[in-house]
């Protein structure tokens, strides 16, 4: 999002704003618990980002083409690049700044499809809330034709940074992508966001820090860096593959992932383009209509909330919205269990272990954030081969 982007606060918004942002600046610890003003919400679930991971069904099918590992590794990164357009800069072409999505209830559910798209089978998303406070969401792709799935689960801890204006974000969670025909798996650790543009009443999203793709023999360290106040380019990364245990680089990734970028074979230095978003065309998922939704799925659960902000009643979407959240406070203090549909949580994830001590020391989140366990997909989990997939 450039400097002079459009500034979309309605003039009888900016008080609200101006509170909103005294109230952040004196705030401490994670603002997840604060309340955001109505019309800076976006009018979706953060549960239906998962959409976003099958921008480019073909790209996720891709995976298991290649005959080699490394080259399996390079094409999870090509599509793991893919899907960072939709999840952290696309809402701004339509609303000109970055507004909060609303923070899914727990066992909220968000399903969806995609047709073959190239020839590459039909592709198919189950999400669900599995944890309100913190928040995490679980989310599950898979192409059953091309044999490829991946499972992870998400969620984020903000912080508010006065200095900078800015709110600060460590995504935890992390990604594992299978192959059905080929026994690698590769686990994606997620990188951490900045939301910029606050005190103008224009955030935007900016990647920071580092993401890896680690399998059994090859590792890939993308570093994330965007335009600050002086200098530098928006939305650009760098991404260096490498084997296990080696320093000299095979290939070499750059670029801005939410528009061109460039691999470099480092052997022969032969470069060519490694994916264009803003040249290519993003597949349309298929949702079913609202009225055959159950209660629980997003767009269904929020709709009438969404109507109220989409009209610029925002009146009527904060109430609408705090009679959601209200019902979701008192089934927690009735003690009522919720059960979810679709994922079960594993503390000691074997596998997710086993490539997470691959993972270099310094790349790995601190402490605070360590996990052990991996939110997995029941039929994944109980209905799989020996395999791991489907």
């Amino acid at each position: 999002m450039s400097d002079d982007a459009e500034i979309t606060v309605p003039e009888s918004k900016k008080s609200e704003l101006s509170g909103f942002l005294k109230t952040l600046s004196t705030f401490t610890g994670d603002i997840y618990g604060l309340t955001c003003p109505s019309f800076l919400l976006s009018g979706v679930s953060t549960l239906e980002y998962g959409q976003y991971w099958a921008d480019y069904p073909e790209l996720f099918a891709d995976i298991a083409k290649p005959k080699s590992e490394v080259e399996r590794a390079v094409a999870v990164l090509k599509w793991f690049v893919s899907t960072l357009y939709g999840s952290f800069a696309s809402r701004k072409d339509k609303d000109k700044i970055e507004k909060k999505p609303f923070n899914p209830i727990l066992g909220e559910q968000f399903l969806a499809r995609w047709n073959s798209r190239n020839g590459c089978g039909e592709t198919i998303l189950f999400s669900e809330q599995v944890s309100h406070h913190p928040p995490v969401s679980a989310i599950y792709l898979e192409n059953s034709k091309a044999g490829v799935t991946a499972n992870g689960h998400t969620g984020q801890k903000s912080t508010f940074r006065a200095t900078y204006a800015r709110i600060d974000v460590t995504q935890v969670g992390h990604i594992i992508v299978r192959t059905r025909d080929h026994p690698d798996k590769y686990l994606i650790t997620l990188p951490s966001l900045q939301i910029l543009g606050l005190w103008r009443g224009a955030p935007y999203v900016e990647l920071s820090g580092i993401s890896v793709i680690q399998s059994q023999n090859y590792n890939i360290v993308i570093e994330f860096s965007g335009k600050g106040w002086i200098s530098g380019q928006k939305h650009t990364f760098n991404a260096v593959v490498r084997k296990n245990g080696e320093n000299t680089p095979l290939y070499t990734v750059n670029g801005d992932w939410s528009g061109k970028s460039v691999i470099e074979k480092n052997k022969t230095k032969e470069k060519a383009e490694f994916i264009d978003i803003e040249g290519s065309k993003r597949a349309e998922p298929v949702i079913a209509p609202v009225e055959e939704q159950n209660p629980l799925e997003s767009i269904n659960l929020w709709q009438y909330v969404a109507k109220a902000i989409n009209e610029g009643d925002f009146v009527t979407a904060s109430k609408l919205k705090g009679e959601i959240e209200q019902k979701q406070r008192d089934k927690v203090k009735r003690g009522e269990k919720v059960v979810l549909q679709y994922f079960d949580y594993i503390p000691d994830d074997k596998e997710f272990l086993r490539l997470d001590e691959l993972i270099d020391g310094k790349f790995r989140l601190g402490d605070n954030n360590k996990e052990t366990g991996s939110w997995v997909y029941k039929k994944l989990l109980y209905d799989s081969k020996e395999d791991g997939i489907i």
